[in-house]
């Protein structure tokens, strides 16, 4: 054999003489049997061409010594060493981490119904009609058209006061500005419990093609729209024996002030009808567990207009709570003329009542008395 990674300058060895195996190659035979072979055939098997193992580039050295170990170690390597690149190749379980997921973009359909804004409101009412009409200025600044499914009033504790009459409430191209009528009952006959104030306007916007699926916004109602509309709603509801009433109630004030923490406070909105002032110069609980103040009483409530009469509510024992609502939903208001017409005597008193809620003024003694 000519100079290679076995000659290191010396005479060529006997084992290196033409025609006899080179001590330095390894002859590996790889012979697959089926034992299971196909039916009609014999057993199936392949055998590998000769394959030398050696070196030719630096390793010489120890290809070397490894040539020249016995041959049964140099199979025993040979076949420790597939084994390991084998455990190597082979895949771990657990040990592939999944790929992050990309963040999906937000369909253009989505980002319209964010686009829809309440510009300005009016209010209408007709001579004679049992309601008003409430009108939203909503403009579409998508470029795809879009609808109103829904739009109400709703109070503070969630009453809805008025809604559009129709459904969906109005359609709107790309672009466009529409007027959503919002209907308000009078309800002049119907027995219903005041308002509580702040008030909302909501709407739902959705696309034509599916309208389950939408926006909703919410917006406050300005006082000075409610009390348009209260005031005409004593107007169309006044009688000659009740011209002054109670429209409103706000319970936005803090419970539990330092100056008396077994009590809270209570704003009325009162509305007179009618061509007369009034005083309002008392309110007083239906029950007899709370003892009700008024602030800055009397109170002057000019004709066709609204006032506002601050009450003070405090509970004596908060050991001994009111056993239930029933005395607690009705405040009594006593109001007189200011400028009375002769001859009018005790006539020119009357006394209104307010229904409130079942369960508010529980609740907000509760709060005052820490419970």
């Amino acid at each position: 054999m000519g100079a290679g990674w076995g000659d290191f300058g010396g005479e060529a060895s006997e084992a290196d003489q033409a025609g006899d195996p080179d001590p330095d190659e390894l002859e590996i035979v790889v012979e697959l049997v089926d034992d299971s072979p196909l039916p009609g055939e014999g057993p199936n098997s392949a055998r590998s061409e000769r394959e030398t193992i050696g070196d030719s580039g630096g390793g010489a050295y120890a290809g070397l010594r490894f040539g020249r170990l016995p041959r049964a170690v140099r199979i025993v390597g040979v076949l420790g060493a597939a084994v390991a690149l084998t455990v190597a190749a082979w895949p771990t379980p657990g040990g592939r981490e999944a790929a992050p997921q990309p963040i999906p973009t937000p369909s253009q359909v989505n980002v319209d119904l964010y686009k829809v804004r309440l510009g300005s409101t009016t209010l209408e009412a007709a001579n004679g009609a049992d309601h008003a009409v409430l009108g939203l200025e909503l403009t579409n600044n998508a470029t795809a058209p879009l609808e109103v499914v829904s739009a109400e009033i709703w109070d503070a504790v969630g009453t809805r006061i008025g809604s559009a009459s129709v459904w969906p409430a109005e359609g709107m191209n790309a672009g466009s500005t529409v007027s959503v009528p919002v209907t308000l009952p009078y309800a002049c006959d119907d027995f219903t419990f005041l308002p509580v104030l702040p008030l909302t306007i909501r709407y739902s916007v959705s696309t034509p093609q599916n309208p389950d699926a939408g926006h909703d916004y919410a917006y406050p109602l300005t006082g000075a729209l409610w009390d348009t509309y209260m005031r005409q709603r004593a107007t169309q509801c006044a009688r000659p024996d009740s011209q002054i009433t109670a429209t409103a109630i706000d319970t936005t004030q803090p419970i539990g002030a330092p100056s008396d923490p077994q009590g809270f406070d209570l704003s009325f909105t009162i509305e007179a009808a009618g061509t007369a002032e009034w005083i309002v110069d008392k309110v007083s609980s239906m029950g007899s567990d709370v003892v009700i103040t008024g602030d800055a009483l009397p109170v002057v409530v000019p004709a066709g207009q609204s006032a506002h009469v601050g009450t003070h509510w405090h509970l004596d024992d908060c050991a001994r709570m009111p056993p239930g609502n029933e005395s607690m939903t009705g405040v009594e208001f006593t109001a007189h003329l200011k400028n009375p017409a002769p001859g009018h005597g005790t006539s020119t008193e009357q006394v209104f009542f307010a229904q409130l809620r079942p369960g508010l003024v529980t609740e907000m003694l509760q709060v005052a008395c820490g419970g």
